[in-house]
């Protein structure tokens, strides 16, 4: 079956492995989670289901795999013709995942969107439950929304909110908060960080106690590795932040580039170098960064597995030379990984060209300028260099390994709530 607006390959799965249902049981500790989900039906301890905002049955299902590989989610209506565009995760916390459904038939107009918050160990089992959308003309987006997951007295709850800039006809330099929090109340929820990774972070209390104005406080990410770099594009290409124990972790991948002896003015990848830096979470100085680790030159990677170095992507030029690992290859988003053993690991992707259908996800332990891990990568969903998945804890919070099934079958919530709004000029306003 082929549907329009979907990539093709978005409806098949790729299969799991004996050591992926291992690595389930296992309770790894995070897996990198793919940014667009399947539309596919499948079926395990992890399927949760819920209705559209149209009543129509909905099924969301994880699919964990160990590192380098790459986890992601199934989603099914019995109409699969529902969803027209490739549901995408928008964020996680621990336990919890922010998706997006694009709901509709192919006539119909693009813009009809779900919500859903998939929590992997609620009290009944994983739980999917239908958001209400933001006040008309917010929207929920990955570059602005995320997830506060916190614990009260009657169990685990959650925060989605967002920080937008100013609507049109208001003054620049002004934000709009959007909150939604799942449990009534607030005051003690903690801090989100609003994460610019071209400049800095600003750190806000989004649920500040009702006589309390919402105060915001900023802080400069470390220089770029290369000075006078022009600051544009998609940052998640060359970055990743992550809080690990109680330091926030930052890395930078910055891709070498020589003058190509073949093509004038063209310049091809010449290795790369990484650097790691870190600061207390709890600091809201931006002085406070302290450089961990740093590789200057990919070509002094030790990669002492004979297997991995077989997979490790290469390219030969016309005379049938072979480049050396990592020169000639387009690279890009650095994801640190999330283990609190005190490592310094980071996931990368790698293509011979741009416009390949697959991949490779490689793993570098930066303290000992190591090669661990190479996996393949189906990009196909993905045009040429782009962001494609993201770290997440959630399998530590997993009950039951895939192939079981379980008495899951209970309908999911739909909340009634709504989001609040505040604006500011970095001061921030109120909308219920």
């Amino acid at each position: 079956m082929r549907i329009p607006g979907l990539f093709p390959s978005s409806l098949s799965p790729p299969p799991l492995s004996a050591d992926d249902d291992a690595a389930a049981q296992e309770k790894i500790p995070y897996v990198l989670l793919e940014l667009k989900a399947y539309v596919a039906k499948r079926h395990n301890a992890t399927t949760a289901f819920s209705v559209t905002c149209s009543g129509k049955p909905i099924q969301v299902t994880f699919c964990p795999r160990r590192p380098p590989r790459v986890s992601y989610l199934c989603v099914h209506c019995p109409d699969a013709a529902e969803i027209n565009l490739e549901p995408t995760v928008l964020a996680t916390d621990e336990e919890f995942v922010l998706l997006s459904v694009t709901i509709g038939a192919e006539d119909e107009e693009i813009g009809d969107v779900d919500s859903y918050m998939y929590q992997a160990d609620g009290a009944a089992g994983p739980s999917l439950t239908l958001l209400p959308r933001p006040p008309s003309g917010y929207y929920l987006d990955a570059s602005d929304f995320g997830i506060l997951g916190y614990s009260r007295g009657d169990g685990k709850s959650y925060i989605v909110a967002g920080l937008h800039r100013a609507l049109w006809g208001q003054p620049a330099g002004h934000f709009t908060l959007c909150v939604y929090n799942e449990k009534d109340g607030g005051g003690d929820a903690g801090t989100m960080a609003f994460v610019d990774l071209w400049r800095g972070i600003i750190f806000c209390d989004v649920l500040p106690a009702k006589d309390k104005s919402i105060i915001l406080h900023y802080v400069k990410l470390p220089e770029p590795l290369q000075e006078n770099k022009t600051l544009e594009g998609d940052a998640r290409l060359y970055r990743n932040i992550a809080v690990i124990g109680d330091r926030l972790k930052y890395v930078e991948l910055q891709v070498h580039y020589k003058a190509s002896v073949v093509f004038k003015d063209r310049f091809v990848s010449n290795g790369w170098m990484a650097a790691t830096w870190s600061r207390p979470a709890s600091s809201l100085s931006s002085d406070g960064w302290h450089e961990d680790n740093r590789i200057m030159d990919s070509r002094n990677l030790k990669v002492d597995n004979e297997l991995y170095f077989k997979l490790l992507p290469k390219v030969q030029n016309d005379e049938g030379y072979t480049f050396p690992p990592f020169m000639r290859i387009d690279l890009c988003q650095p994801v640190l990984g999330l283990g609190g053993d005190g490592t310094d690991i980071i996931y990368f992707t790698a293509k011979r060209n741009r416009g390949d259908a697959n991949g490779w996800v490689v793993s570098v332990d930066l303290e000992n300028e190591e090669l661990l891990g190479v996996a393949l990568f189906a990009s196909q969903r993905y045009i040429g260099i782009n962001f494609a998945y993201m770290h997440s804890r959630i399998s530590i919070h997993l009950k039951s390994a895939p192939g079981t099934q379980g008495n899951l079958k209970r309908q999911g919530t739909v909340l009634p709530q709504s989001f609040s709004k505040k604006h500011s000029g970095m001061d921030v306003q109120s909308c219920k």
